[in-house]
C-alpha cells in the first residue's frame, strides 16, 4: 500500500482542474454537458438559448437559432442578441470568435439598423474586446453605411503555409495599414503542430521563451504553449498536421514591426515573421 502523503499528494494532483489557454487570446474548450446542450430547443428554453450564443462548440446554424430566440425574449434583432452577447463575453467566452463569424454574416440585417451602427462604431476602437467583431462586420458594410472614421476598413487574407521538415513560415514579412484586419490562414502540411501569435514590436524573444518554458510543464501543452503575456496581442491556436488555422487581427494604429512567430517548444527562433504596420496616410 502507498505511504499516506503519497495517496494525498495524488488526489490533490487529481482534483487540478485541467489547464486552458488564456481566455483573452484562445478561446476555452466546448463545456463538458455540450452534448446535452445542443439537444434542446432554444426557442423553447431562454437560458439554454442564451448558451448556445455564448459557449464554444456549438454549430453556426444552431447560433443563429439561438440569437433569433434570444432576440424575440427580448424584444430586440438577432443582429443585436449578437452585439450584446460580444459585449457581455468581453473577449473571454468559448464562442467569441464564432460570434464574430455570425455577426459579419448579419451585416445586411446591421445596414438598416442605425443604433447597431452606432454600437459597432464604438466597440471599434482598440483595446475594445469586440473590436475585431466589429471592424468585420462594417467591412461587411455598403461604404455609405458605415462610420466616417472606418469608411475604408477592409479585411484581407495573408495565407501562409509551415514549410515541411525546416520550422519555418513560407511568408516572413507583410506589410500593412493601421486598423485593417488582417485574415491569417496557417495551412499546416508539416508533420508537427504549429501555432501562431502577434507580439508588440521588441517582444519576439521574450514571448518565445516563455513558449519554451511552457514546454518544460504539464501545461504547455493544454494552453496550445501560447504565453499569457501583454505582449501577446493575437493568438492561433495549435494547427494539427494536415489541418488549416484561422486567425483575425484587427491592425493597430501605431505604427511599428510587429512580429508573428510559432511558440511551439523550439520553434520560435525559425519560426516566425513579421508585420511592418506603415504609418497613416495624411
Amino acid at each position: 500500500m502507498l505511504p499516506t502523503t503519497i495517496l494525498v499528494a495524488m488526489a490533490a494532483f487529481a482534483a487540478e482542474p485541467t489547464p486552458t489557454p488564456p481566455a483573452r487570446l484562445v478561446p476555452p474548450a466546448a463545456p463538458a454537458d455540450l452534448a446535452a446542450l445542443v439537444a434542446k430547443d432554444p426557442s423553447a428554453d431562454a437560458a439554454a438559448a442564451a448558451r448556445m450564443l455564448s459557449e464554444n462548440g456549438v454549430a453556426p446554424e444552431l447560433r443563429r437559432r439561438a440569437a433569433e430566440a434570444v432576440a424575440k425574449s427580448t424584444g430586440s434583432a438577432p443582429h443585436a442578441a449578437v452585439i450584446d452577447a460580444i459585449a457581455a463575453c468581453g473577449g473571454t467566452c468559448g464562442a467569441t470568435r464564432d460570434l464574430e463569424d455570425l455577426l459579419a454574416g448579419m451585416a445586411d440585417a446591421v445596414a438598416k439598423d442605425p443604433a447597431a451602427i452606432v454600437r459597432l462604431d464604438a466597440m471599434a476602437v482598440e483595446g475594445n474586446p469586440g473590436r475585431v467583431a466589429a471592424l468585420r462586420t462594417i467591412a461587411a458594410l455598403p461604404k455609405e453605411t458605415r462610420p466616417e472614421r472606418w469608411r475604408e476598413v477592409a479585411v484581407r487574407t495573408v495565407a501562409l503555409k509551415a514549410v515541411p521538415g525546416a520550422m519555418k513560415y513560407d511568408v516572413i514579412e507583410v506589410k500593412a495599414v493601421p486598423n485593417e484586419v488582417i485574415r491569417f490562414t496557417l495551412e499546416n502540411p508539416d508533420t508537427m503542430q504549429h501555432n501562431l501569435l502577434v507580439t508588440l514590436p521588441g517582444k519576439l524573444s521574450e514571448v518565445g521563451v516563455a513558449g519554451d518554458k511552457m514546454g518544460e510543464t504539464a501545461v504547455g501543452k493544454a494552453r496550445q504553449f501560447v504565453p499569457d503575456l501583454p505582449s501577446v496581442i493575437a493568438a492561433m491556436g495549435l494547427v494539427d498536421p494536415g489541418a488549416t488555422g484561422t486567425l483575425h487581427w484587427a491592425v493597430p494604429s501605431k505604427p511599428g514591426t510587429y512580429p508573428y512567430v510559432c511558440t511551439y517548444p523550439g520553434h520560435w527562433r525559425m519560426m516566425n515573421g513579421k508585420v511592418k504596420v506603415a504609418a497613416p496616410a495624411k
